[in-house]
């Protein structure tokens, strides 16, 4: 108690030295977060019941403070709500709750931002730029956009202010990331949606992912002789030949035309991706990160070097970025749908500029492309149903086969998220999905992939017999090869260009949405005013090769007419005992979309986490291959002990994955609470009403 009176105190003192913006002016009784790795949060205190109305934009803001006790809360009580007899109800008593992360007082200061180039030639894996000092968790009443950027967000409340449901604002939202976050996503690239419709409950998948073009071979990117290491590996990451048929034009329409309201038109829906690209927008900070990687080799295409200040290879945060030829491309789409740019003279002009790239793409390539829609893979754990992306995903599989391995090992005493127990279990159980991921997933149309086979409670029964509490195994530890199937190693997708954004809408309505270019700035040149991805990076280049992460590739993800790359994205819905949705979730981030996702799910579903509190938490990160755990500095030294007497091999790293998250809080009232948060590790912001 003596201990708690002085840590609150001396959190006053500090935040009363604190600027205008420090967190003694933006805390509210209303804080809906909850204790979090490496932060000091007051709690909720109030009494269930109803409760008043929330003022939607005013931010509550995390602060971060050292203290010498660490108290550990009931797993209930972590979050801002708890399960009580099914119902998520709003915990009661302001307790509070800390542990240390190298004395820095945050939310007093910006993060800080960093850059990490991967292996194998200039990849990268950048997460991605600056995090704000408040909290971007907001709270809404009405509806919700939970997107990597401000702009963005506000693109699809716009639509939503408008009359449109969440189908037409996550079309907007798509189309406004192309616009203000052109190294992520855009036109040219495409992507994977998950659509709740509560009008009858039902959920959709939505397949708009790049394909290859019809003379894609299945030794296209094999090495050549002579070629150096970044010739082979260049090959399918810039250029003409790195292009796969984008998805995103058409991914866009079946939103509209299949679950809009009908309420707004195509114009509205296009409107404020097309006032930002001919009234312009401000660089974020990511822009000079990738631009001082490959400022120079863009600055060869006619689009890309008008962003460019004069003299510079480097595009500094806070220029102003126009792009009229985007512009011109939103007002076809506006008028004529996704025609233009599969038959049109968008069309063409993209195959002029593959071609003259170096690339083999046709206009029958263009004209021949669909958007597939498939069935969600779905299961129950925890109480708790999670309905996520099937392949050419490979998301939701491995996923799902994690959480049924976690549900063996944790039962309830064994849940607490900062643990060295519980990260342990988190890494051991992504090593076997992440070895069938590699063995068997590719893309459904080309390859028979046993989702059955490799979601059965047998096959989760016999891997979690293989785990041990005390000790870190080797992925092959827990690989389960299936009978009579081939076993070798697919290379999985890298997806490092890519944004996800979560919308809800005031008739429950949801969309979580990831979109790709694939690697920043996808291939490197624009056609149309438009970023062209290199989602022909994401197949296998030859079996054996490796890939950005260490990984080989094989058979089941090579090469081949009209087939789809395999990817990490993974769009996500978890819905509640009763069968309400409660989560939309999803990230950004290469290999590490799947791991960051699920931890950031869990920690809402297992610990009550609001999504801002979930966000905060510090991740780790295991793939199997190569053996490294990775953990987000900061990460309690504790829990690093534990982790190294278990034997993993650490490695730290500044940012994970970022992910966007919207939880959807139901009242004893009937009354509705929508609370959208967008990662601090990137930068972005909700919007709603």
């Amino acid at each position: 108690m003596r201990a708690s009176i002085i840590a609150i105190v001396f959190v006053v003192f500090i935040m009363s030295r604190s600027n205008s913006r420090g967190p003694l002016r933006s805390y509210r009784a209303r804080t809906l977060h909850s204790a979090t790795a490496g932060q000091l949060r007051p709690r909720d205190r109030r009494i269930p019941g109803p409760q008043p109305q929330i003022a939607p934009e005013r931010p509550v803001t995390p602060f971060r403070l050292w203290t010498p006790w660490r108290p550990e809360w009931p797993p209930g009580l972590r979050g801002g709500y708890f399960s009580r007899n099914g119902k998520l109800t709003p915990s009661i008593g302001g307790h509070w709750s800390s542990q240390p992360e190298g004395g820095k007082v945050a939310g007093m200061r910006k993060l800080p931002l960093v850059f990490r180039f991967a292996a194998l030639g200039a990849l990268t894996f950048a997460l991605l730029g600056q995090a704000e000092s408040e909290s971007t968790e907001l709270a809404y009443r009405e509806h919700a956009v939970a997107a990597d950027h401000p702009l963005a967000s506000e693109a699809g409340a716009e639509v939503l202010a408008a009359g449109g449901n969440a189908a037409d604002a996550a079309a907007a939202t798509m189309l406004a990331l192309g616009v203000v976050s052109p190294a992520s996503s855009g036109l040219g690239g495409g992507g994977f949606a998950l659509y709740y419709r509560a009008s009858d409950q039902s959920t959709h998948f939505i397949d708009f992912r790049e394909e290859a073009p019809s003379a894609a071979t299945a030794e296209m990117f094999a090495r050549r002789e002579g070629d150096t290491d970044d010739q082979a590996a260049n090959r399918s990451r810039a250029g003409g030949l790195a292009v796969g048929v984008p998805g995103e034009p058409a991914g866009v329409m079946a939103l509209i035309d299949q679950f809009g309201s009908g309420e707004v038109t195509r114009s509205q829906i296009v409107a404020p991706a097309l006032r930002h690209a001919q009234e312009g927008y401000e660089a974020s900070p990511i822009f000079e990160r990738f631009t001082r990687w490959i400022g120079a080799e863009m600055r060869r295409d006619p689009v890309f070097s008008t962003w460019f200040p004069e003299g510079s290879d480097v595009i500094p945060p806070g220029h102003r970025i126009r792009n009229p030829a985007h512009a011109r491309s939103l007002q076809q789409l506006a008028a004529r749908g996704a025609e233009p740019f599969y038959r049109g003279a968008i069309a063409r002009e993209i195959v002029r500029r593959v071609r003259e790239e170096g690339g083999v793409m046709t206009m029958a390539d263009l004209a021949a492309y669909e958007v597939r829609m498939r069935e969600p893979v779905s299961g129950t754990y925890f109480g708790h149903r999670w309905v996520s992306s099937p392949p050419p995903s490979a998301g939701g599989v491995t996923m799902l086969s994690s959480l049924a391995l976690l549900e063996r090992w944790l039962p309830a005493p064994h849940r607490q998220a900062d643990s060295a127990f519980f990260r342990h279990a988190l890494a051991e159980s992504w090593k076997g999905p992440y070895t069938d991921r590699h063995h068997y997933l590719g893309d459904t149309d080309h390859v028979d992939v046993p989702i059955a086979a490799l979601l059965e409670g047998e096959r989760a029964d016999a891997r979690a017999a293989r785990f041990h509490p005390m000790l870190a195994q080797r992925a092959e530890h827990y690989d389960l090869p299936l009978a009579g199937r081939e076993t070798r190693p697919a290379q999985p997708g890298g997806d490092h260009g890519t944004s996800h954004f979560c919308v809800v809408d005031a008739e429950g309505n949801i969309a979580s949405v990831t979109t790709t270019v694939n690697l920043p700035f996808g291939a490197r040149f624009t056609a149309a005013g438009i970023v062209m991805n290199d989602e022909m990076d994401d197949f296998a280049r030859e079996v054996g090769e490796p890939n950005a992460f260490g990984l080989v590739g094989g058979a089941p993800n090579l090469p081949g007419p009209g087939r789809r790359p395999l990817s990490s994205m993974s769009p996500t819905i978890v819905f509640d005992p009763s069968g309400q949705p409660i989560l939309c979730v999803g990230a950004a981030g290469g290999s590490r979309i799947i791991t960051a996702a699920q931890q950031a799910a869990l920690f809402g579903v297992l610990f009550g986490d609001s999504p801002g509190a979930a966000l905060a938490r510090r991740r780790v990160h295991h793939q199997g291959i190569p053996r490294t755990l990775r953990y987000e500095e900061g990460m309690d030294e504790a829990t690093l002990r534990g982790l190294r007497a278990r034997g993993h091999d650490l490695e730290s790293v500044d940012h994970s994955a970022v992910v966007q998250m919207i939880r959807i809080v139901r009242g004893e009232d009937g009354r509705v609470q929508i609370l959208a948060a967008s990662d601090p590790r990137k930068g972005g912001r909700p919007a709603g009403r």
